[in-house]
């Protein structure tokens, strides 16, 4: 069998995941909140304490790239083909002779071929490369350029091994491949990172199994066990084509969500982060707000506080804050928004907390109000509801749910309860009213129950649904959670996510990390077209 030469993704040393994490959500707010029409997010190969995110880069980012060696010809040729991706992506490459640069590419003859991730690159110090070309020479043909240089950017781009991707299922004949990279000098561990394991579903970003794609390793008949087999793929599938359009769409994201990791990292906790966000289009009045967290990451040596929260909203603009109080701990947080136009007539929102209820400091298990429509509609109308504010007490479960009853064209009834040895001091929700039979609105909430009604809960749950309607065109889907349900012993981690998004459903995601027990959460979602 001829010698087969691959490229391996260079994984994020323990030491630098905390302050990778943090620079990709920096870089690209959707990373935290992986809001996708794709079919999910960053590689797994982190340890399981690493925090779910993504790798994409800036929507509109320009990418300087350096060439730190090799001679004029190979430099032409990488230049050549690392800017195949860029004719179909809202991404642009500017390859540069000094200074600072994002990628930075090295060109020797050690045999091995290798690029980090994604915007994990800007967690790489700028005196070491983050990619890397091993055999190609002034000899070497069109098409392996093509076929190396390719790859290798859509790795720098943040695509994943087709291989390993989640949607794969190539039998593997495990033993002849490791006995073929054992003469390479691979290790067992070493193949099953780069051939075997496959990325997580829920930290993964990937497109149907793609059997041309230029991400796809050359695989023997004599590999698998079925004789499916692939030869060298060299150019861009219209898979790939598509892919990297959605990920980095030409017209630009509309990012209706903040997350704290956006202005401070993770492991630099403080007790408010706060963003200017611009709106897409101005209003001819201050509108409202609805906004609901999506993501806690929160200490439990002492209560659980977070909020979420607008100020300055103006026509055209308007801060976003995350804050926690006291001696909270507050790692990391997300929230998401909703904006309404003072005068549009469908869409009512509102805002109850149980401190309208009762005191802080004089806590119930149960919590109910009746809410009136400031404007009464024809028929019972479409509610949902995101939790915006908690206060839990430490050494206990952390336990909330929010729910509504009595949906009528007049009111409905929004209930804030706990249950056992949860104790919630405070806990304020957002509501947001529609008519039921509005045109491109879909709204629903998603549940860990559908898949496990007991506890033990996995770190990762998700689940499919279909929208009540089809839409003309791919919907944006806002999420908010609604139900907590966590072992009050470990720290608090829980976010939302949705994949798959098309006209007529999605994939809900309902994940956690670290050493968090889940028992048990739920989120509502609102999808406009």
């Amino acid at each position: 069998m001829a010698e087969i030469r691959v490229c391996t993704v260079m994984p994020i040393p323990p030491e630098l995941q905390a302050k990778a994490a943090s620079a990709c959500v920096k870089e690209n707010p959707r990373n935290a909140q992986q809001i996708t029409t794709a079919k999910k997010h960053m590689p797994h190969k982190s340890s399981k304490l690493a925090l779910p995110v993504n790798t994409m880069w800036a929507d509109g980012r320009t990418l300087r790239v350096r060439l730190l060696s090799g001679s004029d010809y190979i430099k032409s040729k990488i230049k050549q083909y690392a800017t195949k991706w860029t004719e179909y992506a809202n991404i642009k490459l500017q390859f540069v002779e000094s200074g600072d640069a994002e990628i930075r590419v090295r060109v020797n003859s050690d045999g091995t071929s290798w690029s980090y991730v994604g915007s994990t690159n800007l967690s790489i110090s700028s005196d070491n490369n983050t990619m890397n070309f091993g055999w190609l020479t002034d000899q070497t043909s069109d098409e392996e350029f093509s076929r190396v240089v390719t790859h290798e950017f859509g790795h720098a781009l943040g695509c994943i091994h087709e291989h390993q991707s989640p949607a794969a299922n190539i039998k593997w004949n495990k033993q002849v491949v490791y006995d073929y990279y054992e003469k390479l000098g691979w290790s067992k561990e070493k193949v099953d990172f780069n051939i075997f394991d496959h990325y997580s579903q829920t930290t993964t970003q990937y497109s149907d199994f793609d059997s041309k794609s230029i991400m796809l390793y050359s695989i023997p008949k004599e590999w698998t066990t079925d004789g499916f087999s692939v030869g060298w793929n060299t150019v861009l599938s219209d898979t790939d084509k598509a892919f990297i359009a959605d990920m980095y769409p030409k017209e630009g994201a509309d990012t209706a969500y903040f997350n704290t990791m956006e202005v401070r990292p993770w492991y630099q906790p403080s007790t408010e982060a706060v963003k200017r966000v611009i709106f897409p289009k101005p209003y001819s009045s201050p509108p409202g707000l609805a906004i609901g967290l999506n993501w806690l990451d929160v200490d439990h040596a002492h209560n659980v506080r977070v909020n979420a929260s607008a100020s300055n909203v103006r026509k055209d603009e308007f801060d976003i804050h995350l804050t926690t109080w006291d001696d909270t701990k507050l790692y990391s947080a997300g929230c998401s928004w909703l904006e309404v136009a003072a005068n549009d007539k469908d869409f009512q929102i509102g805002e109850f907390s149980t401190e309208d209820d009762h005191p802080w400091n004089q806590p119930k298990q149960k919590t109910s109000r009746s809410i009136t429509f400031p404007r009464a509609y024809n028929s019972p109308p479409q509610v949902l509801i995101w939790m915006k504010r908690l206060d839990l007490k430490k050494d206990a479960d952390l336990r909330a749910s929010a729910y509504l009853t009595d949906i009528t064209a007049t009111s409905f009834t929004i209930h804030i309860n706990t249950w056992g040895s949860a104790t919630v001091y405070s806990c304020a929700v957002s509501w947001i009213a529609y008519p039921s039979d509005k045109k491109d609105i879909a709204s629903g909430t998603f549940s860990t129950r559908e898949i496990d009604p007991w506890e033990s809960i996995p770190l990762e749950n998700s689940g499919q649904l279909s929208f009540n309607k089809t839409f003309q065109k791919t919907p944006k889907v806002l999420l908010g959670l609604r139900r907590i349900d966590v072992d009050g012993q470990r720290n608090l981690r829980i976010k939302l996510s949705a994949s798959s998004i098309s006209k007529t459903g999605m994939t809900w995601h309902i994940d956690s990390w670290g050493d968090t027990l889940l028992n048990g959460a739920s989120g509502s979602y609102i999808a406009l077209g």
